[in-house]
Order: structure tokens, then C-alpha cells, then sequence
């Protein structure tokens, strides 16, 4: 006589088999689900990346205002598909000449940068490149103190002046440590190396508004010589002035101060008593 348990027994089997089978279907149908999304996003993104180049663009990181100038540490590169970049946009091989300009529009973060964004656009208004307290002042120079052609903006120089005192031309330090901004009508560093055929007849330089009016006066009164200096050389400038005397090593005359003349002696005077007085 079979057991009254045993039918019991052999429905929870059913039940447990039923449960692991489900189990298993589940798991192999996430696992296979799973598969193919992995599969559809590699495919898809595999023909965009066939069909879809991209190119880079400036961005700003921050929404700009307005008014505000442009600075290397607000924009950052992106990368977008070509077919949705403005052919406006500013490229990395251009941002030099966006950086310190203003804009004459808000612009989100995030968003590409147009020239149409910037007040002087690809050609940037000169004053743009002056830092906030600066002049530029043009000085004339010649063909030796151009260096020849060799000197270009972002050089810096010292000046020198040479001037005619009493007959004897002496040589003074004026200024040192002057940022070139422009040779002639040169903005840029000439990259192609064909600055030695160049030939200018004037430099502007970034000076303090004091330093302005010392040029001035200098120019005035003298001729400037520009010294070229290394960038990393920031020894100062020797403040003797040269003459020919120093020059040559040839002492300077003493100049004995006058001596004073003597006076003579006054004359004896005679009185003379008349009427009795």
C-alpha cells in the first residue's frame, strides 16, 4: 500500500523543477537580451562613426556675458559632427586671434563659438591686444636698430638713448624690458621665416602711461636705439651712462673750480679840512 505522502512529495518535485526551468529561461533571456542591445549599440554607433566625421570647435565652459573678454581658461575644445558645425565657428588652429577680444552677444556654455560672437571677428581691433592699464606707442627706428629686420612682435627690447650734451654725445639706459607688439604694420609672429627680407621703419611697443611720456620727451631730443633681449633674460640694464671718455678709457679731466683773485690793496686817502669843519 503506497504512502498517502508520496503523491505530495511528488508535486513539490514538479514545482522546484518548474521553479529552477523558469529561472533558467529568465536568465538566458536577460543574457541573450542583453547580448543583442550590446550588439545594436556597437553597430549603430560603428555606422556613425562611418558616416558621421567630426570636427573640432571652441566652447565656452561658461555662459559669457556680454561685454567680456575672451580667456584661454573659458573655453575648451569639442567635438561635434560636421554636418551640424557652423562653418563660423572659431577652430583651435584660430583661437589666437579670439583670445582677448570682447563679445558682442551672450553665449551659453557649451555652445560653439562664432566669430560673429566676437567684436572685431577675424580681424580683431589692435587696442583688443593691449592689457587693461597699457599704451601702445610707436617709436621710429632704422635699419640698425630694427636689428635688421630679425625683430618681430612678442620680442622684448631694451632702449636706449643717444643724445648730444655740450658737444659730447653721451648714451643713456632709457627703458628696459619692453613687450614689441608691432613691427611696422606687423601684428603676428612671422612663422614662414621670411622676416629677414623685411623691412620697417617703426615699432610699437607696450608701455605704462609714464613710460609713454619718457619716449616721448626721448624721441624728441635724441635718437632711440632698440637692444634685442633673450625672452628668459631678466637681468637688468646696466643704468651708467657711455661716453666717449668711458668709451675710450680715457679719464675725465679735473676741473679745477677758479681761484679767487686777490683784491688790491685801497689806495691812502688824504683828508682835507676846509673852512674849519
Amino acid at each position: 500500500m503506497a504512502s498517502p505522502a508520496t503523491p505530495k512529495r511528488k508535486r513539490s518535485l514538479k514545482h522546484i523543477l518548474m521553479f529552477v526551468l523558469s529561472l533558467s529561461v529568465g536568465a538566458f533571456g536577460v543574457f541573450y537580451s542583453r547580448q543583442y542591445i550590446e550588439t545594436q549599440i556597437n553597430f549603430y554607433k560603428a555606422q556613425l562613426d562611418k558616416t558621421e566625421p567630426m570636427v573640432s570647435v571652441i566652447v565656452p565652459t561658461r555662459k559669457l556675458i556680454r561685454g567680456e573678454t575672451v580667456i584661454q581658461d573659458d573655453l575648451r575644445l569639442r567635438e561635434i559632427p560636421e554636418q551640424y558645425a557652423d562653418t563660423n565657428s572659431v577652430s583651435e588652429a584660430d583661437l589666437a586671434i579670439a583670445l582677448g577680444q570682447r563679445v558682442d552677444f551672450d553665449v551659453d556654455a557649451g555652445r560653439p563659438l562664432l566669430w560673429a560672437h566676437l567684436e572685431g571677428g577675424m580681424s580683431p581691433t589692435f587696442s583688443g591686444q593691449l592689457l587693461e592699464g597699457l599704451r601702445a606707442l610707436t617709436v621710429r627706428v632704422d635699419e640698425i636698430n630694427s636689428i635688421s629686420g630679425f625683430l618681430q612682435p612678442d620680442d622684448r627690447v631694451d632702449l636706449l638713448l643717444s643724445h648730444d650734451k655740450t658737444g659730447d654725445r653721451e648714451i643713456f639706459p632709457l627703458i628696459e624690458k619692453l613687450n614689441v607688439i608691432a613691427t611696422g604694420e606687423q601684428t603676428m609672429v612671422d612663422k614662414n621665416g621670411n622676416n629677414s627680407t623685411r623691412s620697417f621703419s617703426t615699432i610699437t611697443v607696450q608701455v605704462s602711461p609714464e613710460n609713454a611720456q619718457r619716449i616721448t620727451l626721448a624721441q624728441s631730443i635724441g635718437q632711440i636705439t632698440a637692444v634685442l633681449r633673450n625672452p628668459d633674460d631678466e637681468s637688468p640694464l646696466n643704468g651708467e651712462t657711455m661716453d666717449v671718455n668711458a668709451l675710450l678709457g680715457i679719464a675725465p679731466p679735473v676741473i679745477k673750480p677758479p681761484t679767487k683773485r686777490k683784491r688790491a690793496p685801497a689806495a691812502p686817502r688824504i683828508e682835507f679840512i676846509v673852512g674849519g669843519s
